[in-house]
């Protein structure tokens, strides 16, 4: 391995680490930089490939064992290690020598699978009566009334983990995407993108958000039970991710091609993440590509 590679595994992974701790001494600045605590070490993956990342994502593996023992190992290992890897895995998995997945395949596979997961964990709480539910619902209940919202208990318990899981995959999908970004822009990247890559992504997205929606009023008419109100609005989240990634890239596709100033379409884009009503503007326009072709569309026409 060359020396500069060398380099960048032990930059890549040390940066990890201090953006993961450094909310443990400048709360503030660490709860921000937190957020692309994932950005070096992907950086590292998509520039040196998989056995790069390994080496650089040890680094903060260490520093977790050391800081926070076996358990801040084990959350590094769920939320980072495992999400970034399986990225990784698809982004350079090859058959007969072309890579198989593109960068939406990847989005669908990505949010498919945790989608997945979540919904086998509920499934499991259901069958199994686990206490954990009645630890969620009390955690809830000790940060309302830290918040002086005791009322609101019930509809945070059923709110939150949606919230949560969209924030982490919204998360990890923006890390790698910026690190990527990053790599083509300065010709470090080991996979280049092709024209011939699939750009559409499944419309089972449209479906599935529609079925969440109409379980969330089912619950709420019929059903009225506490766990399938939390997994209906945490399934919701999940679908609304990809349709809200698809949806950016058709935003970007319309701008370019009613040559949008970047300045215009960068403040949209800020505002999308800060407020609610523009993501959900952009969530839409994932929802109907499937029934108008957007992407296809603009794709001919630029």
């Amino acid at each position: 391995m060359a020396k500069d590679d060398i380099k960048l595994i032990i930059k890549g992974g040390v940066l990890c680490a201090a953006f993961s701790f450094m909310a443990l001494f400048v709360p503030v600045l660490g709860a921000a930089v937190n957020y692309f605590a994932l950005l070096p070490i992907f950086y590292v993956g998509v520039c040196l490939g998989i056995r790069g990342y390994l080496l650089a994502s040890s680094i903060p593996l260490i520093g977790n064992l050391v800081l926070l023992g076996p358990l801040g190992v084990g959350l590094f290992g769920i939320t980072i290690f495992a999400p970034s890897m399986a990225i990784l895995y698809w982004h350079f998995l090859k058959n007969k020598n072309t890579y198989t997945y593109s960068q939406i395949d990847i989005l669908h596979l990505f949010s498919s699978r945790f989608l997945s997961i979540v919904a086998a964990g509920f499934l499991y709480l259901k069958l199994s009566n686990s206490p954990l539910f009645e630890l969620l619902t009390q955690k809830v209940e000790e940060v309302s009334t830290l918040a002086k919202l005791p009322s609101a208990t019930g509809s945070l318990v059923e709110v939150l983990p949606g919230l949560f899981s969209f924030l982490w995959l919204l998360m990890v999908w923006l890390n790698f995407q910026i690190a990527y970004s990053i790599a083509l822009k300065s010709n470090k990247a080991i996979r280049k993108p092709t024209h011939k890559q699939n750009i559409f992504l499944p419309p089972i997205w449209d479906i599935a958000l529609v079925a969440a929606l109409w379980l969330i009023v089912a619950n709420k008419l019929f059903i009225e039970s506490s766990l399938l109100g939390i997994f209906a609005r945490t399934a919701l989240c999940i679908c609304a991710f990809p349709l809200l990634i698809d949806g950016i890239e058709i935003a970007q596709l319309m701008a370019r091609f009613y040559k949008v100033p970047r300045y215009a379409t960068g403040i949209f884009m800020m505002l999308t993440f800060l407020l609610v009503w523009p993501m959900i503007f952009v969530v839409v326009l994932g929802l109907v590509e499937p029934l108008y072709g957007l992407k296809k569309k603009y794709n001919l026409k630029i």
